[in-house]
């Protein structure tokens, strides 16, 4: 799908089955939650890119360290259910081996596809970067209770509220217009790199399209990795 500026998003998915478990994509007792760090380095992005790499930019939203050597640049949808596989299977393993120790960093970047996917991309931004990834996690895991088009808006709001979200932020930030013109962007940037589906991936450069088990993303990462 070919996105502009001036695309009017097609309503599709959304009503939410997310119970009292939901509290833990947020944290609490099972520990801290992962938090999206912002790489600003005067403008400049802190590791070398190539031709084909996005630059990162100063409001990406990161997971892992900064100065990690190899950087996976991911476009996806909230309501893609592949999206959905690759966070709830191969990301967990991804996470342990490389994103933990150091050597590799998530940049997450949405490529919305519909209306639902944009508002919850927009309810993610909202939520501040301590709570992102938490929420993107909520809204992976409990995708097939969401995933319809007439409870969407609901279905959000109880994600919302599940991670501390009042129902007037909630109300607010999907009416944000600046939120939603750089959701846009980003989307139209990745369409400068060729992206035309999701889950896209670049990773140090290499294109990787699909949402591929772990084995072949251990491969990729492994090549980019420097020589010890």
């Amino acid at each position: 799908m070919i996105a502009s500026k001036g695309l009017i998003l097609a309503a599709v998915i959304v009503a939410v089955g997310a119970g009292a478990g939901g509290y833990w994509f947020f944290g609490g007792p099972s520990g801290t939650p992962a938090i999206a760090t912002q790489v600003t380095t005067g403008g400049q992005t802190s590791v070398a890119q190539s031709a084909w790499m996005p630059e990162i930019l100063p409001d990406d939203m990161i997971l892992g360290s900064p100065d990690a050597k190899v950087t996976i640049v991911e476009y996806a949808s909230l309501t893609c259910p592949h999206c959905a596989r690759f966070h709830k299977e191969t990301l967990p393993k991804i996470k342990s081996e490389y994103i933990e120790t150091g050597k590799v960093k998530l940049v997450y970047r949405d490529f919305p596809f519909d209306e639902a996917s944009m508002r919850a991309a927009m309810m993610a931004r909202c939520s501040g970067k301590e709570r992102y990834f938490g929420f993107l996690d909520a809204m992976f895991s409990t995708q097939e209770s969401w995933a319809n088009p007439q409870g969407w808006r609901p279905g959000l709001a109880r994600i919302g509220k599940l991670g501390g979200m009042s129902q007037e932020a909630f109300d607010k930030c999907l009416g944000d217009k600046a939120v939603e013109d750089a959701i846009l962007a980003k989307r139209l940037e990745g369409q400068k790199f060729g992206v035309e589906s999701t889950p896209t991936f670049f990773i140090n450069g290499e294109k990787v399209s699909g949402a591929y088990p772990f084995e072949h993303f251990d491969q990729v990462i492994k090549r980019k990795l420097p020589a010890s």
